[in-house]
């Protein structure tokens, strides 16, 4: 049983299939198709929609390092997924990478939980993309037809509107991935064009005094807006599902993730700075903060371009989504894990057509008749799990041998417990109660006594220091150990101190996000594991 759970998928193996031509993937994508996927899935409800709620709600003019700070931590594991995409150049993504380096059951795991991210990201933005429709349309003097937005079906309010934007894309995704590609690229163009056009017609209109006090809610509110803001970054790992279609993965997949990421982190922080310079970050309107702020200096022309730049936006950040999440079904599928079905090949699109019609309806009934305050905790959490599996998986792999293949698995799990109690030590306040199935949670108060120079409540500290000494052991083992030789392709830089930081980072933002999202994450786990016990272990093709 511990050796079915904790079985490899040969890297050699990962490598055939990559290169397999015989009933594959099409590899037609080059470096700027893979950076304007990365801007397309990137630059969407983030800029449009979150920027006002975490800037009058948590951060202040201070969501300009908020942007920062979750910018570099996703750089920090896109530089783990680069080296991972470079190695092994197949679709997949994440599942892929902790199928070669943790093992059959981790793999499954991030695999279930990208559905979070993928599946139910799309249908997320699916139904914000509908808002931006109205308002685009308003601009123009049109409106949208009630039904569209809401049709009454039984007790459900149907948003037809949010179903006919998924089937359309998944339709062009099935058609092949170049088409979407180079439909991508253009949406992408006008939505810079629109960023832009924020960015140099509200300098004029800033106003320095407005940015201060520049942390009226403390540092602490730069760290709650950055968790709050991750929902803005999500769509970078996109980059990497598509990587068993790129004509150079070596060259062209470390310039796609990195370039998107460092385009829409500048971007992010200059319409931050424009936006919390024109309007006092009290008074910012948390539904639509762009087109509120132009509109209260009276600049119509802006505001029917920002609703323009939020519905093409969106409709990217969709079309990149429902492309992502097939392949990790094929994925799946070709190892055994998933129904055979799932990694059937159109023989002339040569798309994965029958997993992309699988995410595509499951996308459209969620998007349907789901509130989007529901599913937006349960997509950032998902990525933010993903993204710590990858660096950690990193880890893994440069230490792992053939004589001690699992060496390096017991000291990484040992560091994301550490991290993850370290972290929850250093954000969580004790003071307040937990609201966990119906009962208040409270500390008592001889736990909340402060210590220390950095005011500290006693449950605080201990947190963190039951946190550094499980981590003593594998920072040391991390450190000390000898690396694996990577003769070819992009090498993470400053290992183990980026895959490390990066884990930190991301633990870090998990834990900010409220116990309701974590709950779900631990229900939806469940849901997978159960699965794969059932079907997935017996039949995986590394049983034969």
């Amino acid at each position: 049983m511990k050796h079915s759970l904790w079985r490899t998928k040969p890297v050699a193996q990962i490598l055939s299939e990559a290169e397999s031509k015989e009933g594959g993937l099409k590899r037609v994508l080059s470096a700027v198709d893979l950076t304007a996927i990365g801007v397309g899935a990137i630059i969407g409800a983030g800029i449009f929609v979150l920027t006002g709620t975490a800037a009058r709600d948590a951060a202040g003019p201070a969501i300009m390092l908020s942007y920062v700070f979750a910018g570099i931590t996703c750089i920090l594991a896109a530089l783990c997924y680069t080296e991972f995409a470079t190695r092994l150049p197949i679709s997949g993504s994440a599942y892929s990478y902790a199928y070669a380096s943790v093992g059959e059951l981790f793999a499954w795991i991030i695999g279930w939980d990208l559905i979070l991210e993928y599946t139910i990201g799309s249908s997320t933005v699916a139904v914000g993309w509908t808002h931006y429709l109205s308002e685009c349309l308003k601009g123009f003097g049109l409106t949208v037809p009630t039904w569209l937005l809401a049709l009454p079906v039984g007790p459900l309010q149907v948003n037809v509107a949010a179903v006919l934007l998924i089937v359309g894309l998944t339709g062009l995704l099935c058609f092949g991935i170049k088409e979407s590609a180079r439909f991508n690229a253009l949406m992408v163009l006008i939505k810079l064009a629109v960023v832009l056009f924020v960015i140099v017609a509200g300098i004029p209109w800033v106003q320095p005094a407005n940015w201060h006090p520049f942390f009226p809610f403390g540092v602490s509110g730069v760290f709650q807006g950055a968790a709050l803001i991750f929902f803005a970054y999500i769509g970078f790992d996109a980059v990497s599902t598509a990587a068993e279609e790129v004509k150079n993965p070596q060259r062209d997949l470390p310039i796609g993730i990195i370039a998107s990421l460092l385009i829409c982190t500048v971007l992010y922080v200059a319409v931050s700075a424009v936006i919390t310079g024109m309007v006092p970050f009290s008074q910012i309107d948390a539904g639509a903060p762009l087109a509120a702020a132009f509109g209260s200096v009276g600049n119509a022309l802006a505001q029917k371009l920002i609703g323009l730049g939020g519905f093409v936006g969106l409709t990217t950040v969709v079309l990149i989504l429902l492309m992502s999440q097939p392949r990790i079904y094929y994925a799946m599928a070709r190892d055994g894990l998933l129904f055979p079905w799932f990694s059937k090949i159109h023989p002339k699109f040569r798309t994965p057509v029958n997993a992309s019609v699988v995410t595509g309806l499951i996308a459209a009934i969620m998007a349907a008749a789901v509130p989007m305050e529901e599913l937006h905790h349960m997509v950032s959490i998902g990525t933010l799990f993903a993204f710590v599996v990858v660096s950690g998986s990193v880890l893994i792999m440069r230490y792992k041998t053939e004589e001690t293949p699992q060496h390096s698995v017991g000291a990484v799990l040992q560091l994301a417990l550490g991290l993850t109690v370290f972290c929850f030590g250093l954000a969580h306040d004790f003071s307040k109660p937990v609201q966990l199935f119906g009962l208040s949670l409270t500390t008592p108060a001889f736990f909340l006594q402060p210590v220390g120079l950095l005011g500290l409540s006693l449950a605080q500290a201990l947190k963190i220091l039951t946190g550094l000494l499980i981590m003593a052991k594998p920072l040391y083992t991390l450190f000390t150990a000898k690396q694996v030789n990577i003769p070819t392709g992009f090498k993470c830089p400053w290992m183990p101190v980026i895959p490390i930081l990066a884990m930190a980072g991301n633990i870090y933002m998990m834990v900010n996000l409220n116990i309701d999202a974590w709950i779900r994450l631990v229900v939806w786990l469940v849901a997978g594991l159960i699965f794969y016990f059932v079907y997935g272990q017996k039949r995986s093709k590394l049983a034969e």
